[in-house]
């Protein structure tokens, strides 16, 4: 077993605390993630580099930017951000990419784009159920709303 996929099995999972609505959304974002330290994440969408440095000084182990028309690497990754959701299609394809890149137990959150109507968040938390994400939770942050998963590390094994 890798350590990556160890450290993933015995990591304590915490609930962090809902964000107060009147918090800025990378703010909100950061509080959500809760504890980074020595964690690897990856950053899909525009306007991440305050939150890679952000998550560098929280402790994560490595924070890495996916490119536009780049490919993470298979499960390298203990947290996914999406920063940036405006369409279900969009959500559809970044939740490929985390997919893919998240360990056993992996996190990922998506901030959805103001949509007062909250119908593309819960269009975006049906799909994380629908893919395997177990307790997907959406929480208001200002005008965006962020939505939560975590892959079970459990799950069907795959042969070397």
């Amino acid at each position: 077993m890798s350590s990556l996929a160890q450290r993933a099995a015995v990591r304590p999972r915490t609930t962090p605390p809902t964000p107060p609505a009147g918090v800025d959304p990378d703010t909100a974002l950061l509080q959500l993630a809760g504890e980074v330290r020595n964690e690897h994440a990856l950053l899909i969408g525009p306007n991440a580099l305050d939150l890679m440095c952000a998550l560098i000084r929280r402790g994560a182990a490595e924070a890495t930017l996916l490119r536009q028309g780049g490919r993470p690497e298979r499960a390298t990754a203990d947290l996914a951000v999406a920063t940036e959701i405006t369409t279900p299609e969009q959500a559809l394809s970044v939740l490929a990419h985390a997919r893919r890149a998240l360990t056993a137990s992996g996190r990922l959150i998506l901030r959805t784009a103001a949509d007062p109507t909250g119908h593309l968040a819960q269009r975006v938390a049906e799909m994380l159920r629908l893919h395997g994400f177990s307790a997907v939770r959406a929480r208001r942050a200002g005008d965006r709303t962020l939505v939560t998963g975590v892959l079970p590390w459990f799950g069907p094994l795959t042969t070397a």
